[in-house]
């Protein structure tokens, strides 16, 4: 299917976006140059030349990025290329809002997948197209760690966004004699 791609500044830095007539077909936040921001072969198109959904999902990854509470539900996604299995996880994560996190085995349950899949799921949230529209920084170990994150920057990146959510891995707590 026809690929297209625009980059776009965000209080984070560069961000570029792919999309087909299905939807989005990837996020590349954080980037850190154009080439890096668009899937090659995609046909550029400047930002103010972007289809409406696109545009305002542009809107919404800046308001977001900016530290605003903001939800992509409507945003749609090309799901072509995509296993039923990640499918179904990177629908399920959509539902986890700001601020809240989930853990590997508990994502997998709300597939109705085993909890004993949680390593699936890790290796899924890795290849994960759609960084913040689908929230996998919102998916934590067991206990409560961070466990990895693929995007630039990676876990100093992941903590730095759940931080902007609110979410503090050390309880929020000042932690003396550091």
């Amino acid at each position: 299917m026809f690929e297209s791609a625009t980059t776009f500044d965000t209080p984070a830095g560069l961000c570029g976006l792919g999309w087909t007539a299905a939807g989005l077909t990837r996020v590349r936040p954080f980037a850190e140059s154009s080439a890096k921001a668009v899937q090659p072969g995609a046909v550029l198109v400047a930002e103010s030349d972007a289809p409406r959904p696109v545009a305002a999902t542009i809107a919404a990854l800046r308001a977001f990025l900016a530290g605003e509470a903001v939800r992509f539900d409507d945003v749609a996604l090309d799901l072509s290329g995509i296993s039923d299995f990640e499918a179904a996880l990177y629908r399920a994560l959509r539902e986890v809002l700001w601020g809240e996190t989930v853990s590997y085995g508990e994502l997998a349950r709300r597939i109705g997948a085993d909890t004993g899949a949680a390593r699936a799921v890790g290796v899924a949230m890795g290849r994960n197209p759609w960084p913040l529209i689908v929230p996998c920084h919102r998916v934590l170990t067991s206990d409560g760690k961070l466990g990895g994150f693929s995007a630039p920057g990676g876990t100093r990146t992941k903590t730095a966004l759940l931080e902007r959510e609110g979410v503090h891995l050390d309880g929020g707590q000042l932690v003396l004699f550091e």
